[in-house]
């Protein structure tokens, strides 16, 4: 305290020895001026240093890579596994834990690590931290991609369609409760807001991946207000697409006949958010199994890649899960980051093995392990390079 007044006493003092110089009598005395010395004063803190980003190698893409709950851990050691052996240049930001110690909530590291990232690819997670996760990270909608594997028996083999759900509103919006003893209520929400960003995402997909025809499965003709809202969104884009892409309208029990009938017919279909599940689960069926499709959420603030694997905690450990899903998944995740060479390679090497082998898991009829189907896949990547 006492260095800071004499600080200032000393620039007083400064300031009225300038005064007396700048008249005609301090200007002959000038000359004094060299007699006085400078006076140090103390430069001002610094401002603490910002948080760092990760530092970003031009030649690796950085991901984050949840491993999820369950058989997850399988599925993502597979996953990086064929990988390696693709010799693909990313950068893992590994979560092993996506709780918080403190809230046991989602982990705002990881939501931020996915926002800085852009791009991450998950195992199965537990209904109610996904749920948050999909709240912090607003996840609006879900896309299948559901497309027959050469050489996997399936009752179809036409089938090459995506399904575009919503996963926060609609039936699934998880608002219910007891209304008295023995009635109880679930509330539909339906936002305009929501419906129509998924609306623009989905003639935004079509165009992009060059698909033709869109149908959107509804019940308006019983839920007026809120299925009409959601068709109403879907409508009124399309008027903005007139002659590049066919919209079309179907009530969902005749969309789900037309899939299960005449596949090969389907392009894009869209739904809310438990029509949408429905339509998932048959069209995964159709291609031979759900732990064959692949799939990703949407947010605005990037993408989530996924699989339609759930839990599974019977099987965790058992080394007996399907990867195929994951591997799928995560080709479509490198076309994304613009990796298309190592895309293709994965690919590749996933459509040889179900053509040229017999190597399945025993979720498709076959009775190859988890690590088996990895490996082979793995071995096919190593003789592509040869």
């Amino acid at each position: 305290m006492n260095t800071i007044r004499k600080i200032r006493s000393i620039r007083r003092i400064d300031a009225s020895q300038l005064l007396y110089y700048s008249t005609e009598k301090g200007s002959k005395e000038s000359k004094k001026c060299s007699d006085l010395k400078a006076i140090a004063v103390p430069k001002p803190d610094k401002k603490k240093p910002q948080k760092k980003e990760p530092p970003k190698s031009k030649d690796q893409k950085r991901v984050t890579l949840i491993q999820g709950d369950g058989v997850g851990c399988e599925l993502t050691t597979a996953l990086r596994q064929v990988f390696e052996s693709a010799k693909v240049p990313v950068k893992w930001e590994v979560f092993v834990d996506y709780k918080d110690c403190e809230t046991n909530k989602i982990s705002p590291k990881l939501v931020e690590s996915l926002k800085r990232n852009k791009v991450g690819i998950k195992g199965p997670m537990d209904p109610v931290f996904l749920k948050q996760l999909r709240k912090a990270f607003d996840l609006y909608a879900f896309v299948a991609v559901c497309r027959n594997l050469k050489g996997q028996k399936s009752v179809y083999d036409k089938l090459d369609c995506v399904v575009i759900r919503d996963v926060i509103e609609g039936e699934y919006s998880g608002i219910e409760h007891n209304v008295v003893p023995g009635i109880l209520q679930s509330i539909k929400v339906c936002t305009s807001l929501n419906a129509d960003r998924i609306a623009r995402y989905v003639f935004k997909y079509a165009k992009e991946n060059q698909r033709k025809k869109i149908t959107v499965a509804h019940k308006a003709n019983i839920m007026q207000l809120t299925d009409g809202n959601f068709l109403e969104s879907m409508r009124q884009e399309a008027t903005k697409h007139f002659g590049s892409v066919t919209f079309e309208e179907r009530y969902m029990d005749t969309a789900c006949l037309n899939l299960v009938m005449q596949p090969g017919l389907s392009d894009v279909l869209v739904a809310s958010s438990m029509y949408g599940d429905v339509l998932v689960m048959m069209a995964s069926g159709i291609m031979g199994g759900k732990s064959l499709c692949p799939g990703f959420g949407v947010s605005k603030h990037g993408l989530i890649y996924d699989t339609l694997n759930k839990i599974n905690m019977n099987l965790a450990g058992k080394d007996i899960i399907n990867p195929t899903g994951m591997f799928l998944s995560a080709a479509l995740m490198l076309r994304t980051l613009k990796l298309n060479s190592h895309a293709d390679i994965i690919q590749c090497a996933v459509e040889q093995l179900f053509q040229d082998t017999d190597i399945r898991t025993p979720d498709v009829g076959g009775t190859a392990k988890c690590s088996e189907l990895t490996k082979a896949v793995c071995d096919i990547i190593s003789n592509m390079e040869e």
